[in-house]
């Protein structure tokens, strides 16, 4: 679910207004108000850094991560078995040709 959903779909119009009116961060808001420690200069700060970051946050998440292949093979067990290690030095050995390859043009 997202807060996107319509939740009347799955409750009664009344029990969805009943709760919106206990939402502990609109009752944190209001109390924080109330007390004078959030203005709304601030509370605008406040939304415009969380964008920020919710930006940042995905535009990150939409990039590829960089994978190095080798790394398959160091998490497979505590201690590597020989098998694991030869293929390891083989794909290595490979990558090592095809980045040379590439070098070279």
């Amino acid at each position: 679910h997202t807060n996107a959903d319509d939740a009347t779909r799955y409750r009664e119009g009344e029990e969805v207004d009943e709760w919106t009116k206990r939402d502990p961060l609109q009752r944190m808001r209001t109390y924080l108000k109330n007390e004078g420690a959030l203005t709304e200069e601030l509370e605008a700060q406040y939304t415009s850094d969380a964008e920020a970051v919710a930006t940042s946050l995905r535009d990150a998440m939409g990039q590829d991560a960089e994978l190095n292949p080798l790394d398959l093979f160091d998490h497979v067990y505590t201690v590597q078995t020989p098998q694991l290690a030869e293929q390891r030095a083989q794909l290595a050995e490979e990558l090592s040709r095809e980045a040379h390859t590439e070098h070279q043009g």
